[in-house]
């Protein structure tokens, strides 16, 4: 099972850049745009992890800490555009466990998530099993029976969002902004060569196409 994250941001722009990164290292994030609503998924998921936006509608990012309490065992991560010290030092007293101050890099906000998470014991190199497929997250090895399969970085991420999220229709335009990123050139069109080699490579077709839509990999029935 992929490491799950809640984030909690209001702006659109913002709140998809984060998730599409973050679900590209391998994670599932949850994610909303204001703080009620993050707080009644807690009480029916369990997340590792809190991505958490100050200036909310409704109900703030500090009101939320609040209502979580000074014994919550959920890491925070705040990621906020007011940079100064009182904010911080008011923050880091209710026992957040990082602040980020906006506009960050997703590269080291993902490195800043890996090292609280190995901190607190919540990472590991997990993986990922499919019939006789494993897929080692972001480690980018993948095996059939034991045998190793040689994929392109581009091949295995695309197998690995599949993997992570089986039953879901993944269009063109999702593989290429959450792999290439939204500043990409990359023809949509070019997905359809990576999955035919990575149909090749994989020996079997477990991956379908959706007339019209996209591709996905059915779940997994026992």
């Amino acid at each position: 099972m992929a490491t799950e994250i809640l984030l909690i941001e209001d702006t659109n722009e913002i709140r998809r850049g984060i998730q599409l990164s973050l679900q590209k290292e391998g994670y599932q994030v949850t994610a909303f745009d204001e703080a009620e609503a993050a707080l009644n998924a807690l009480e029916t998921k369990t997340f590792a992890l809190i991505l958490l936006d100050l200036m909310l509608p409704k109900m703030s990012g500090e009101t939320f800490l609040n209502e979580l309490g000074e014994n919550n065992p959920i890491p925070v991560i705040v990621i906020s555009a007011l940079n100064d010290e009182f904010t911080q030092i008011n923050l880091y007293s209710k026992r957040i466990d990082d602040y980020v101050i906006k506009p960050f890099s997703t590269n080291i906000l993902a490195l800043k998530i890996d090292a609280i998470l190995r901190r607190v014991g919540h990472k590991e190199n997990a993986a990922v099993t499919y019939n006789d497929l494993t897929l080692e997250i972001n480690n980018y090895q993948v095996h059939r029976q034991g045998q190793p399969i040689e994929l392109t970085s581009k091949e295995f991420e695309l197998l690995q969002m599949m993997l992570l999220s089986q039953g879901k229709v993944f269009s063109r335009e999702e593989f290429l902004d959450t792999i290439w990123g939204y500043d990409s050139f990359v023809d949509s069109r070019a997905i359809d060569v990576h999955i035919k080699n990575l149909r090749s490579k994989l020996g079997k077709d477990i991956i379908q196409t959706v007339k019209g839509i996209g591709y996905r990999i059915e779940k997994e029935t026992n």
